[in-house]
Formats: structure tokens, C-alpha cells, sequence
């Protein structure tokens, strides 16, 4: 087994995602359906890892101390290919869908602090439960979760205890 320490893993990620852009620029099936450079990139070398490992055994260990916020970033940087021009070009199919979406959005959002609410929970938590995973995806689950469960009292049977009040902050942090 390798093991590569932060700066090569950074290294290694910048190549992946210098792949991904000549794949992109090259494939014109993935610049059809606009698939973002790290995912043709990271879905060749992961394939690529995958065959390194069961035809010779060899495995590769990337160093995970930035995973979290390089993963922020790139879902933070995922709708910049996005513009107004495009909006408009998807005309009113594009426009009714949008609406419909910021609706569920809302309803998720105002059924997860009503039943957390009725339970007794904190709001935030509701909105754990509404548009954050459920929109967000668990990747951005696990970072509101990771702070949250640091403020709670984990449940021991036969009752519940939950803080008073999660802080904000924590989803800053």
C-alpha cells in the first residue's frame, strides 16, 4: 500500500482534475450533457484505482485532511457553469420547474420544523430533516450532523434529551 501525504494527495487531485478538463474538452459526450471536469477525471482514476488494486493488489491511501473542505468547494463551485442565458434558453419548462423546486423546498423546510417542533426538537434539527439532506445531499447531512451531534446529548433509553437550543454557528463552521 502507498501512502500519500497532503501535499501529494493535493498534487494528485489537481492532475484528476486536469484530466477531467482535457476529457471534457475531447469527449463531446461530456460536454453535451456538461458533466463537471472533477467527475470525468475522478470517474477514469477511481476506475483506473479500482483495477490497479484486484489485477496487482496494489492500493493507494490519500491523505483525508482536506477532504472536507475541498468537497465545499467543489459543491460550492458546481453551479458556476450556470447563467442567466442558459435560464433562458430553457424557457418556460425551465421556469415552472424552478418554481416547483423552490416550492418543495419550502414545504420540506416548513414540514421539518413542524415536526421537530411537535417533538419537541430544536428547528434546526427540523431543517436537518427537511431541504439540507433531503436537497442538499448527505455529504452536506454529515457536516450540519457532525456539529450538531457535538452540541447533543445523544438519546439514552428510556428518554430523550436534547440542548435547549443548537447554535447557528455551526453551520458556518
Amino acid at each position: 500500500m502507498f501512502h500519500l501525504d497532503t501535499l501529494s494527495t493535493l498534487v494528485a487531485a489537481t492532475l484528476v482534475l486536469l484530466l477531467g478538463r482535457k476529457l471534457v474538452q475531447t469527449v463531446p459526450f461530456l460536454k453535451k450533457y456538461t458533466i463537471p471536469e472533477p467527475v470525468a477525471g475522478g470517474l477514469l482514476v477511481a476506475l483506473a484505482l479500482l483495477a490497479l488494486k484486484k489485477s496487482m493488489d496494489i492500493e493507494i491511501d490519500f491523505d483525508m485532511s482536506l477532504k472536507d473542505p475541498l468537497m465545499l468547494a467543489f459543491f460550492a463551485t458546481i453551479g458556476l457553469n450556470a447563467n442567466l442565458a442558459s435560464l433562458r434558453a430553457g424557457g418556460k419548462v425551465l421556469g415552472t420547474f424552478l418554481i416547483v423546486v423552490v416550492g418543495l423546498l419550502l414545504l420540506q423546510n416548513a414540514l421539518g420544523i413542524g415536526m421537530a417542533t411537535l417533538l419537541g426538537l430544536d428547528p434546526l434539527m427540523g431543517l436537518l430533516a427537511g431541504s439540507i439532506t433531503l436537497s442538499g445531499g448527505h455529504g452536506t447531512g454529515r457536516r450540519g450532523v457532525s456539529c450538531s451531534l457535538s452540541a447533543t446529548v445523544l438519546p439514552t433509553p428510556p428518554r430523550w434529551r436534547w440542548p435547549a437550543r443548537l447554535s447557528a454557528w455551526c453551520w458556518a463552521a
